[in-house]
């Protein structure tokens, strides 16, 4: 990766290949999103929480496959998937920081001029031809905006199912069809039965900030484990019958 701040003169040349943006999660088991994607997450993906590895804090992710650097929704050309995170879409751009010497640091939109994303051939342009930003980058800034307002509600979210002591560790140990064990480790989720056992007081409160909402959009998502085993049961299959046929 080379993040660099985006400059809509000296990167205006640049092109950005929009079918390469989704295959930057076709190897990624966890995506991380905000609490404002919760509710369309959840019909698709299991939504997780996990140590961030740069910060050693709970985060939440949206899970894509039961082992590491696997990504079951992807196809092989797409994400088979009804809503993809913004973490994904923002997809070569991030959010970097400007330290003024002489005033508080500022966000900065960077961009990754490593990103396979980026390529002559794209068709999704920064800037339109009298220099003001292309709908696609509008778009891009759109999103980072909603990752970087989400920062801090996210926390907050974290910080207040912690507090009521509800993350406990997920304990998953599956047998898929043709026999192997498969284990899943270092994944947290919602204690249903503490949640249950809050009080009154605790439940308002949880209303009142909107967690409410957000935690049943997480016990409901939970389900989604089932169908993230029946994908992982498909590909095998398709696998196993692929190299029969290669024979």
């Amino acid at each position: 990766m080379r993040l660099v701040e985006l400059s809509r003169s000296e990167h205006a040349g640049l092109r950005i290949r929009a079918d390469r943006v989704e295959a930057s999660a076709a190897s990624q088991h966890l995506v991380p999103i905000v609490v404002s994607e919760f509710r369309k997450a959840a019909t698709q993906y299991p939504i997780v929480f996990a140590k961030n590895p740069e910060t050693g804090r709970f985060a939440p992710y949206v899970l894509n496959g039961l082992g590491v650097e696997e990504n079951l929704f992807w196809s092989g050309t797409e994400l088979d998937v009804a809503y993809v995170p913004l973490n994904v879409r923002r997809q070569p751009f991030y959010v970097g920081m400007n330290d003024a010497p002489n005033g508080p640091a500022t966000n900065v939109l960077c961009i990754d001029l490593d990103s396979a994303c980026l390529d002559g051939s794209g068709t999704k342009t920064i800037v339109n031809p009298d220099g003001s930003d292309s709908a696609y980058l509008k778009e891009i800034l759109s999103i980072l905006g909603e990752l970087v307002a989400g920062k801090k509600t996210t926390e907050q979210f974290i910080a207040s199912v912690l507090s009521l002591d509800l993350l406990a560790p997920i304990m998953l140990d599956i047998v898929l069809d043709d026999g192997t064990p498969l284990q899943v480790q270092g994944l947290y989720g919602l204690d249903e039965e503490k949640f249950r056992q809050l009080d009154a007081g605790q439940v308002a409160s949880l209303w009142k900030t909107g967690y409410l909402d957000l935690i049943y959009a997480v016990l409901i998502a939970s389900g989604q484990i089932f169908k993230l085993i029946r994908m992982k049961n498909q590909r095998i299959a398709a696998s196993r019958a692929w190299h029969s046929n290669a024979s």
